[in-house]
This record gives C-alpha cells, sequence and structure tokens, in this order.
C-alpha cells in the first residue's frame, strides 16, 4: 500500500500516465492505420453492402433483453467502412438501441476485441453480396417488365396527348 499523502500520489500518477499514455497512442494509431487499409481496399470493391458479425451477446430469453456487440461493414456517417456497434432492447417490448462508431472512433477495448473477428465478417460480407447479386438481378427482369409496360403505355398515350395540345393550341 502506497503511504504518500494523496496530492503526491496523484501528481506521480499523472506523470506516469502522461509517459504510457504517449505509447498506448503510437500503438493505437499503428492499429488504426491498418484498418484503414482494409477500408480502402474494401471501398476499392464499391460493394454497398453492408454485414455484421456478432462479437459477443447475450439474450434473456424469459424477460426479452438483450444485448450484442458487433464487427461489421456499413455505411456510417455517409462513409462505408468497417465499423464497430452495441445494440441492447427487449424482444418482448420492441424495444432496440444501437450505438455505432467507424472503427477509429471505437472504445478501443472493443476494437482490441472485435479484430480476431474479421475474417468471420468477410465471409458474413461474401455471403451477403452473394445474396444481394441474386436479388438485384431476379428484381432487374421485374424492372425490365414495369418499364416495358409504361414505355408501351406511354406510345399508346402519345397521340392522343398531342392530340389535346393541338385542339388547346400548346405546343
Amino acid at each position: 500500500m502506497n503511504n504518500n499523502p494523496p496530492k503526491e500520489r496523484i501528481a506521480s500518477s499523472f506523470k506516469q500516465l502522461s509517459v504510457v499514455s504517449t505509447d498506448l497512442n503510437l500503438a493505437a494509431d499503428e492499429f488504426s492505420k491498418t484498418i484503414s487499409t482494409l477500408d480502402e481496399a474494401l471501398k476499392s470493391l464499391k460493394l454497398g453492402v453492408s454485414a455484421w458479425h456478432k462479437v459477443a451477446g447475450h439474450e434473456d430469453e424469459q424477460y426479452g433483453d438483450f444485448w450484442t456487440r458487433d464487427i461489421g461493414y456499413a455505411q456510417v456517417k455517409g462513409k462505408w467502412g468497417i465499423a464497430i456497434r452495441k445494440t441492447w432492447g427487449n424482444n418482448f417490448h420492441d424495444h432496440y438501441e444501437e450505438e455505432v462508431w467507424p472503427f477509429a472512433d471505437a472504445p478501443r477495448w472493443m476494437c482490441i476485441e472485435s479484430i480476431g473477428r474479421l475474417p468471420d465478417l468477410f465471409d458474413d460480407l461474401i455471403k451477403r453480396t452473394e445474396e444481394t447479386t441474386t436479388k438485384i438481378k431476379a428484381k432487374t427482369s421485374e424492372a425490365r417488365d414495369l418499364a416495358a409496360a409504361i414505355s408501351q403505355a406511354a406510345s399508346e398515350l402519345a397521340p392522343k396527348t398531342q392530340a389535346i395540345k393541338a385542339k388547346s393550341g400548346r405546343k
């Protein structure tokens, strides 16, 4: 036990924190640069698809309360990138809340906790991208049918519209 007076202890502790915080910030900056490299590589793919992978969580089946911590690839604050989120709520009372950060802005302990799940996130991202591609292809066919119907209707209306404009004196 330290028997020094509190003001001496706090002054000494602050000096120590000043030294160790420098090391922490250098390590965190290097860590963030590595994630930035992954972010840039993913951005170059122009996916526009998000995915989340659970890092930790719990659900109380009896009362419906839940919480999760996830690593993901999503649009946060208008920019796509690797992100961290925490969610909590209650399934029985339709209560859901979340807090989402770009990876570099997330609490450091959550970044450390989640980094090992990046390969799982990439697997989830591949799956979501494949599912989205399949859906887009199916909907493209549907959209073509709708566009053709509108084109047909417009071409049928064109002579009538021109006749009405001619009667009213408009061009």
